[in-house]
């Protein structure tokens, strides 16, 4: 088992007032899982996927990662964990704006490689997700469906054992977000990578193995593995109350 989350809750202050992020959530994830979770705005989407990368701990509750509680480890640890075995997909792109897209994907391998070494990775990484043509281009310059795609090749230039994206095609229409989603699919079938996915968009759901909706903090399973259904999500019923995105 790549990750689990035992029980896990997190509170949050809003003001004066108390909220539940995350209520008793239980969650496995083994290699080659495609694990997709939908849910509306500020629903705990990304506090659940920074509490997995051991980025926040949780209230209570356990998060193991093969087999090692993140709680147990050091902050370096854990740091060294993000950086050689959970590729992230959180952010918005590189903190300079004289990166290019190049030296932003090659940016996770220059700790143990020579910049040329790394550059050719990951031109290769770009090629293989469709965009190597932006190599020499700045973040600017990129469309957003560019940006999303050069995100996952910055997450996953270091054939991580675990890949966390959240909301990882915000912003894009229908095909441009599955193809998005669906080379995160490929990293789990034919990489065996573990990738947990968030998303505030129901139809991005569809490559998932087995997708759940986080609502007022409880995660509720939408599609079981093994639910596919001609590569379609099932679309549940909301209580009254909640609204899709």
């Amino acid at each position: 088992m790549v990750l689990a989350l035992e029980h896990v809750a997190k509170t949050h202050w809003v003001g004066p007032y108390e909220k539940r992020t995350l209520v008793d959530v239980s969650l496995r994830l083994a290699p080659g899982d495609f694990v997709g979770v939908w849910g509306a705005r500020r629903s705990g989407k990304s506090t659940l996927l920074r509490i997995a990368a051991g980025l926040d701990r949780p209230d209570s509750g356990r998060v193991a990662f093969d087999g090692r509680d993140l709680a147990a480890l050091s902050d370096a640890r854990r740091g060294e964990l993000r950086l050689r075995e959970i590729g992230l997909m959180l952010g918005s792109g590189p903190h300079s704006p004289e990166f290019t897209v190049c030296d932003y994907v090659a940016l996770p391998l220059l700790v143990e490689r020579t910049r040329a070494s790394a550059r050719g990775i990951a031109i290769a990484m770009l090629r293989s997700v469709g965009i190597v043509d932006c190599r020499d281009a700045r973040w600017h310059q990129l469309s957003d469906s560019e940006r999303a795609l050069a995100n996952a090749a910055h997450a996953l230039v270091r054939r991580p054992r675990m890949l966390l994206a959240d909301d990882p095609a915000p912003d894009l229409d229908p095909l441009q977000q599955d193809e998005v989603v669906t080379l995160l699919r490929r990293a789990a079938d034919d990489d065996g990578v573990a990738v947990l996915m968030t998303t505030a968009a129901m139809s991005a759901l569809a490559p998932a193995r087995t997708a759940f909706v986080l609502a007022d903090g409880e995660l509720t399973p939408l599609r079981e593995a093994g639910e596919e259904r001609g590569g379609e999500a099932q679309v549940i019923d909301f209580p009254t109350g909640r609204q899709q995105a």
